[in-house]
């Protein structure tokens, strides 16, 4: 009897084995493995991150290699594996060992290891959210299916927000499939925000990485975490106005920030009030209401007399001229780059409250038409900077948008070299005009990228043209849906 036993044990075996082997097949092309996705944010060279921008890197030049900075590296701050085992040294990247036990068991300790966001959420910062404290919580993976962790797809993804890199939404199978009774004919939005626009009572950053620290201690050092805020923006991977955090950096005096969509699991059942955003309702939201008073959104603010740092609370819509409207201050650590990572008031402001360099990854902020059902004052010149460079250019030029074909968001980029009125429109293969990205600004020399949005765009070949004095130029681009 126990032959047959073993037998049937081994025939067990051999028929599921074609499903494990199927279910790990494709893990060396996704994200926990490649972990391209601090290349991804960080390096200089778009042709080999694919980024759309040049990353921090090209401040600091110093690379992302595990020599110089230890990120490529990532395992849990205890350094032990999921059996209770030391990591090699080097670290080999990562195996099976890192999240699962001899036995494939699989702790959320194991999770939040890594996902030091989602940690610092729920242990450090104590916020509740309705799926975690439920009767009968969920855990990561009931969201986060295997599928999604082992790369079933076969897809390799330059970042974990990448659209199609991470399968869990809330109205994924299995979860909200429909919306509660009444929701769907009570949203004056008509389904254009996500749920977390709504339901998230947070997401968080760390402020300010001293980025010293890194590359000499190889420690993370911030200020603090900073949290009762929300972000808005357009979020590629749905069209949809969802949440937003950031990443804030210093590095001897350069400034860096980089922008992205982020889930917050602080999700809560009652959403905000219409009063929470829209200031044209009578609400109170300091951000628009800063806006509409000094076109400018001051969101972090380094008090020098008590080294403390203060921020907006609340709903923050990022404006469509971010890139000189959105300010913040950036700051410095005054002690060694190998002090222990601790609270600390020994930091000081560099001087600055705009960036050297940034970045928005997968989203686009809101446009002038999201910007006036809310109550920002559109009438306020929506200005275009330069972004950094070390010389004048010597002769006009329009470049060919990046990425190209496109889905929905692309940058144009061109260089003027005198002070000049400059008109930059979008039109469709037939001439009609889409949409006037500038009218006429009088604009300094410099370098400047402007993104597109083709969101309510269908698929197909459009133009776009610049002109600024005697220049003009046009180029063809390609929304592919």
């Amino acid at each position: 009897m126990k032959y047959l036993f073993k037998l049937i044990v081994i025939a067990f075996l051999i028929i599921q084995m074609p499903v494990w082997l199927y279910g790990q097949g494709n893990f060396s092309t996704s994200i926990h493995k490649t972990r391209k996705g601090k290349n991804y944010f960080y390096g200089a060279n778009t042709a080999v991150t694919g980024a759309p921008a040049p990353g921090f890197e090209t401040l600091t030049n110093v690379p992302i290699d595990d020599a110089n900075l230890a990120c490529t590296s990532c395992h849990p701050a205890d350094n032990l594996d999921a059996n209770g085992d030391p990591y090699p040294v080097p670290y080999p990247g990562m195996n099976c060992n890192d999240c699962h036990s001899s036995t494939f068991a699989v702790t959320e300790d194991d999770c939040y290891g890594c996902h030091g966001r989602q940690t610092t959420e729920k242990n450090t910062l104590g916020y509740s959210d309705v799926h975690r404290d439920a009767a009968n919580p969920l855990v990561c993976w009931d969201c986060h299916k295997k599928e999604e962790l082992h790369g079933d797809d076969g897809v390799e993804y330059n970042s974990m927000l990448e659209p199609g890199a991470i399968k869990a939404d809330c109205q994924q199978s299995g979860c909200h499939e429909s919306l509660p009774a009444g929701h769907s004919g009570n949203d004056p939005h008509g389904g254009a925000l996500h749920c977390d626009a709504c339901h998230a009572q947070t997401v968080i950053a760390c402020y300010n990485c001293h980025f010293e620290s890194q590359v000499q201690a190889k420690l993370k050092r911030a200020k603090q975490p900073i949290h009762d805020f929300v972000m808005l923006a357009n979020r590629d991977k749905d069209g949809k106005v969802g949440t937003m955090t950031f990443q804030s950096l210093s590095y001897q005096g350069n400034t860096w920030a980089a922008f992205a969509p982020y889930h917050a699991h602080t999700i809560t059942n009652v959403g905000r009030a219409c009063t929470d955003c829209h200031v044209n309702f009578g609400g109170q939201n300091e951000a628009i209401q800063q806006y509409n008073s000094t076109g400018q959104i001051k969101f972090a603010i380094w008090n020098s007399g008590d080294s403390t740092l203060s921020w907006l609370h609340g709903v923050v819509p990022m404006p469509a001229d971010y890139q000189s409207s959105f300010k913040m201050d950036f700051i410095t650590y005054n002690g060694n780059p190998s002090d222990p990572i601790a609270p600390s008031k020994n930091w000081s402001a560099i001087g600055e409250d705009t960036w050297d360099g940034h970045q928005m990854f997968f989203a686009t902020p809101l446009t002038k038409v999201q910007m006036a059902k809310i109550g920002f004052d559109t009438t306020i010149t929506v200005g275009i900077e330069p972004v950094s460079t070390d010389e004048v250019p010597n002769r006009f030029t329009l470049q060919q948008n990046y990425p190209n074909p496109f889905n929905p968001t692309t940058t144009i980029k061109f260089e003027i070299t005198e002070a000049t009125n400059v008109t930059l429109t979008v039109y469709d293969i037939l001439g009609a005009v889409v949409e006037t990205l500038i009218s006429g600004k009088k604009m300094t020399p410099g370098v400047y990228e402007v993104p597109f949005s083709a969101r309510d765009l269908v698929s197909g070949v459009y133009l776009y043209r610049l002109t600024a004095s005697d220049f003009t130029a046009a180029k063809k681009m390609v929304v592919m849906k």
